[in-house]
């Protein structure tokens, strides 16, 4: 998706950018443990976070390669997304199990579960909606887990 300088300004300066909207999306620090969960859940038809197409960078990237899903992949995933609830993934929420299997935790992991669900969900939410606009839009994504 092309991204123009405003965009990309307004995202820098942190001005709420809705998913749909956004040239490019970030879970932040989310991923890890969405990925855990979707796992434990029994997956989706396309990897959300680690899956797709590997593209060779100059650089190394910090937790793997470059990936790219194509447009065909956004049509599945998001129609996953979509009809899979965070509350379905939120069964295999087990924080000890978590830290054993040395998942990266958020700060709000240590002070409750709710509320550690609770950005889970808003971060799940927004990337179900990133991902429905870039399927609406026949496009693919480039993810980058950094």
């Amino acid at each position: 998706m092309g991204a123009g300088t405003h965009r990309r300004d307004a995202w820098a300066e942190e001005e709420p950018i809705p998913p749909e909207k956004a040239p490019y999306f970030s879970i932040e620090k989310s991923w890890h443990k969405l990925h855990y969960l979707i796992a434990a859940h029994g997956g989706m038809p396309v990897d959300v976070i680690h899956g797709g197409a590997e593209l060779p960078l100059e650089d190394d990237m910090d937790y793997g390669p470059a990936r790219y899903l194509t447009p065909e992949d956004l049509a599945r995933a998001s129609g996953c997304l979509a009809t899979t609830p965070l509350h379905e993934l939120a069964r295999h929420y087990d924080l000890a199990a978590m830290r054993s299997a040395e998942i990266y935790l958020l700060p709000e992991s240590e002070t409750g579960v709710p509320l550690d669900l609770d950005t889970l969900r808003h971060r799940y939410e927004e990337l179900a909606r990133f991902f429905s606009a870039v399927a609406t839009a026949s496009d693919g994504v480039v993810l980058m887990l950094a």
